[in-house]
């Protein structure tokens, strides 16, 4: 049976813990420079990227150690709020993220202004920061031993010479912008306080090669809070060198609200209120020799949550139940949220494979409504258009309600997946999306009789571009008060608006905002919306 380590154990979250990946210039003589460990937190929306570094250093005698970073796209660069590191700790520990051992081995310009552009030079507590843009490496070495001298600081040749070759390195990759941080460092382990840099970046992206500078061997952790999860058996190799090895992580599933905390304030929110955000930790043991720095395209994340397989299913078990051989148990468990998610991945009926997979980890995929069709739930009880339909917040009954539409002509195949999924009655679960102009619910037994009314909807079709949708609504406020449209929806700018709504012959509102019964429409029932 294969073991797995909490994730908490894993990580050092002691009093001073805080490590990151700066590329340190030491420009003394007969100083040793230690980095042991490296730790970061990555924060990426699949247009942005937050890095947390935090530093600790130790020297051999006292003295002043200029760091720097490459980065991709202009940072913006400010110390951290609050205690990032001890917070997504605890994250860690309540989401109960596992270790299994993986190993991997790696083998191996626009229009110029200035040569090198200086974008930022700051005091930030502790930090001397400067931000810069490289547009000609050729006179970077130049610039460079100007700014030494600027500073106060007197190099060796040698050590500049380091530098330049890594900066070239980078430049010649397309990463042109630098950070150089200046801090004082001590003989005692001192904790420098964690810095945040924010900037543009299609790919996830963390600077190793700096790492190479110090050399030896060391540890580095990155802590990813993403949009995705980064699948352990990609076989992708990150890091390079004999005796490498690769720790990943089980991810969870996190929410905004509580990696919030963590990066910055909630009136510039990172990610949105609807983002599937994974929390999962990778951790690389081995030399300070890399060839490239960790980037990973976020488009081949996996949109749910990564568990390991732990057990499966006994064979006395798959005698009675065919197909369940190969059935697993994963850990940790998986929460109703986290199973969602990967039945949205594998309850895919138009792939075969996926569908399969999706019942080898025992999802039900027979009654699974996708996220699509809570769009359209939401956009219809935000719209306000319904007359007699509740808005605002809105109680739902816990099943759809079976229909069949035979009235006005419409697409063919729209009409089609509507009387096909509505066939039969399908369980709803508590997916509606968030939207501050509509709070929806599923009934709950607490509701009791106080809860006035009963609100239902039907399954949703589509037609073939999934462009246009068909759903039945309707409101029951007594014996004989009744109001129900069918309603088709537009999907324009990635929002589902009313085009049309049919009211069902039967009952309406008066005047009062009272239901009346025996209501026949004098005109056609369809009614266009604008959108």
């Amino acid at each position: 049976m294969r073991k797995f380590l909490f994730v908490a154990l894993m990580l050092l979250f002691l009093p001073n813990f805080v490590y990151a990946d700066k590329g340190p210039i030491i420009w003394r003589e007969g100083v040793a420079l230690s980095q042991e460990s490296q730790k970061a937190i990555i924060l990426h929306n699949s247009r942005e990227e937050i890095l947390i570094l935090g530093t600790e250093l130790r020297a051999s005698k006292e003295m002043e150690v200029l760091e720097f970073i490459p980065f991709p796209s202009e940072p913006q660069v400010g110390l951290a709020r609050g205690a990032p590191f001890e917070k997504i700790a605890e994250l860690i520990k309540k989401k109960g993220l596992v270790f299994r051992l993986e190993k991997f081995t790696r083998g191996g310009s626009g229009g110029k202004t200035t040569p090198v552009e200086i974008r930022l030079s700051e005091k930030i507590g502790l930090h001397d920061i400067t931000t810069l843009k490289v547009n000609d490496i050729g006179q970077f070495s130049g610039w460079l031993d100007d700014f030494f001298k600027s500073k106060g600081i007197h190099a060796d040749k040698k050590k500049l010479a380091n530098v330049y070759s890594n900066v070239e390195d980078y430049v010649r990759r397309g990463i042109d912008y630098f950070v150089f941080d200046r801090v004082m460092v001590s003989k005692n382990v001192r904790f420098i306080e964690p810095l945040v840099y924010r900037f543009r970046s299609n790919n996830i992206y963390y600077p190793l090669k700096t790492s190479n500078l110090i050399g030896g061997r060391g540890v580095v952790e990155l802590i990813l809070v993403l949009p995705g999860s980064i699948p352990g058996q990609t076989g992708q190799a990150f890091f390079t060198g004999p005796g490498a090895d690769i720790k990943l992580s089980s991810s969870s599933k996190v929410y905004p609200g509580e990696v919030e905390a963590i990066y910055g304030s909630k009136s510039q929110p990172f990610f949105d209120r609807t983002s599937k955000i994974y929390l999962q930790v990778l951790r690389y043991s081995g030399p300070y020799n890399f060839r490239n720095d960790f980037t990973y395209d976020v488009a081949k994340l996996t949109a749910y949550a990564y568990r390991y397989k732990k057990e499966t299913v006994p064979s006395w078990l798959s005698e009675h139940r065919p197909g369940m051989e190969q059935m697993t148990k994963l850990i940790p468990p998986l929460t109703a949220d986290e199973k969602r998610d990967m039945r949205e991945v594998f309850c895919s009926k138009s792939d075969p494979e996926n569908f399969l997979s999706g019942q080898r980890y025992g999802l039900d995929c027979w009654n699974f409504i996708p996220n699509v069709e809570y769009e359209v739930y939401t956009a219809i009880f935000k719209s306000k258009v319904l007359e007699g339909i509740p808005s605002g917040r809105v109680v739902v009954e816990n099943t759809t309600v079976s229909k069949e539409y035979g009235g006005r002509k419409i697409d063919s195949v729209l009409q089609k997946d509507f009387n096909k999924k509505n066939r039969v009655a399908y369980p709803l679960e508590h997916a509606f999306i968030r939207d501050d102009r509509v709070q929806i619910r599923l009934r709950s037994d607490a509701d009791g009789s106080r809860l006035k009314g009963k609100t239902s909807v039907s399954r949703v079709g589509f037609n073939q571009d999934g462009s246009s949708a068909m759903v039945y609504v309707e409101h029951i406020a007594g014996t004989d008060a009744r109001v129900s449209y069918y309603v088709v929806l537009a999907k324009k700018s990635g929002k589902w608006r009313i085009v049309f709504s049919e009211r069902v012959s039967g009952n309406r509102i008066n005047d009062h905002g009272f239901l009346t019964t025996n209501y026949k429409p004098k005109e056609d029932p369809w009614t266009q919306r604008k959108s």
